[in-house]
């Protein structure tokens, strides 16, 4: 019998069978990605008129983004890509969330993400998506803490992450180019201590 993952709780998804869920919330369903999904989500990801302000510009090129899944399906050992689905709008994808080793000397991992539309922030979807995600990394790694990086001044984003328990460790000053100048960095990370654990 199929059974899905859920914050805080275990429960029997056989509802999320069909859509492939892999960690199951309230509000959302994180899943693997399918290759009849690459289309769609290459589209998102390059929709600039869609980004915010704190955009990081980094665009894939095409050939490479599905040489990437045909390879390994966006999940190996140093990275992940889920998207993250709304389970209330028929699995809606509505943004994604990865880990990555962000160099090899370092413990851990650095997780990023992203709503694609506009019009779905601001709703919920990525606290709990970054909350199941990362209580996941730790139950299923073996790695000490996590990690994350928010440009300076997108208050959003570290109010996500500071509702996710992750803590303001530092600045790294104009450690990013945006909109034709550098700007700083905010280090935000979670320790597995300090992580609600998912109760499989």
């Amino acid at each position: 019998m199929f059974v899905s993952i859920v914050y805080g709780v275990k429960t029997k998804g056989v509802g999320c069978v069909e859509c492939g869920c892999m960690l199951q919330g309230k509000k959302v369903c994180l899943r693997t990605v399918r290759e009849s999904d690459l289309e769609l989500i290459y589209s998102l990801m390059t929709d600039v008129s869609q980004k915010g302000e704190f955009w990081l510009i980094d665009i894939p090129a095409e050939p490479a983004f599905r040489r990437g899944f045909a390879d390994r399906g966006f999940w190996h050992e140093h990275f992940g890509r889920l998207l993250i689905t709304d389970q209330q709008d028929e699995g809606r994808v509505v943004g994604e969330i990865i880990y990555y080793r962000n160099a090899d000397y370092r413990a851990g991992y650095e997780v990023g993400y992203q709503i694609y539309r506009r019009s779905d922030r601001g709703k919920g979807y990525m606290s709990e998506a970054l909350a199941l995600f990362s209580a996941f990394l730790f139950e299923s790694k073996p790695i000490p803490r996590l990690q994350l990086t928010v440009v300076a001044g997108n208050e959003s984003s570290r109010k996500v992450a500071e509702k996710c328990g992750y803590r303001y460790e530092g600045t790294l000053r104009k450690a990013a180019f945006l909109a034709g100048k550098y700007v700083d960095l905010e280090l935000l990370g979670l320790l597995s201590d300090d992580c609600p654990p998912l109760r499989l």
